[in-house]
């Protein structure tokens, strides 16, 4: 059985009249199998509700090729689950129409030849009015803090792709999904884990990808895992340095090591990720039913007041004040 799964579904041309409703249920069904829960609509006058998703996955990402007559995907906070919002989804525009997306208050437009990204632990309204065509990419958040690099920062944020290195993982991530079944288990990990290093140096995180394939690689990729396990269970206030060993399998002097060796802590780390999910629910207006203290203690926080202090140590800003300086629409 290859690594690689292909996960296709293809709704043709309408030649009588259809009910878009039933048409959107269909790709939400679809899109929750497989990459993320949301409710699909159409853009209105769209006869054809015409589209086609080819994708793979590996089970730790996913990449695909996406064409639609009209496309409007809202993902508001009723989709957020804990199964896959570690996740951060990017989009390359391969097509002629200009794609766009709203998050954190923010829009952004993407025009043939850019991209889009987005930070699936929050609301996020994606639309591409006209014949889209994209390439699509998931992988998990977890990557974000090898590189050293804020996802919530660039959601919704002009990217660069103009140089060679946004060509070079465009043109990548369309040939593996053209060729990624007839994979090897050995193959389909190195093409992977090269997708994932191609997106690193095109977001200008090149030291750290060059770092991580270095002579320490086997390191890093444990120090990931670590990594990876505490930012997908941060929010469970019984997180702790015995049960992170346990479930990974490492003696917890060795998850020390690991995290020293990186500068790190197992606190500081723990912290940090419980600090960006808060962040990230913050800038979400979908979110602002919620008091804040109800985002520390969904966060992991035991207490309110000190998740204050820290909160302000970190982002220079209170909780309240993040709120109110976001963007409006």
């Amino acid at each position: 059985m290859p690594v690689f799964q292909r996960l296709f579904f293809e709704t043709q041309p309408s030649e009588q009249p259809i009910d878009p409703a039933i048409r959107a249920n269909i790709w939400a069904d679809r899109f929750r199998e497989l990459i993320t829960s949301m409710d699909v609509d159409f853009l209105a006058g769209d006869a054809t509700l015409f589209g086609r998703h080819n994708l793979l996955s590996d089970g730790t990402i996913v990449v695909g090729e996406m064409v639609s007559s009209s496309f409007r995907g809202i993902r508001a906070k009723q989709h957020i689950q804990p199964n896959d919002d570690s996740h951060v989804y990017l989009s390359f525009n391969i097509g002629n129409t200009t794609q766009a997306s709203r998050q954190f208050g923010r829009e952004a437009e993407a025009r043939p030849g850019e991209a889009l990204l987005a930070v699936l632990e929050a609301g996020i309204e994606a639309l591409a009015p006209a014949n889209g065509h994209c390439v699509s990419l998931k992988i998990p958040a977890a990557h974000f803090v090898q590189w050293g690099l804020s996802p919530a920062d660039l959601a919704c944020r002009k990217l660069d792709c103009s140089g060679a290195d946004y060509r070079l993982l465009t043109g990548y991530a369309r040939m593996l999904i053209e060729m990624g079944e007839q994979l090897g288990p050995a193959q389909a990990a190195a093409a992977s884990r090269h997708l994932v290093d191609l997106t690193g140096y095109w977001l200008g995180a090149g030291d750290k990808v060059r770092e991580q394939n270095g002579d320490a690689a086997s390191a890093h990729g444990r120090l990931f895992l670590i990594r990876q396990f505490i930012v997908e269970n941060a929010r469970d206030p019984r997180l702790g340095l015995q049960s992170v060993s346990s479930r990974l399998g490492m003696p917890a002097r060795t998850v020390q090591h690991l995290l020293a060796t990186a500068g790190e802590s197992f606190s500081q780390l723990l912290m940090g990720a419980r600090l960006h999910r808060a962040y990230t629910l913050l800038l979400d207006p979908a979110f602002d039913d919620l008091p804040v203290g109800t985002i520390a203690s969904n966060c992991g926080f035991a207490d309110v007041t000190s998740f204050h202090r820290v909160f302000r140590a970190a982002f220079d800003s209170t909780p309240g004040n993040l709120r109110k300086s976001r963007p409006t629409r």
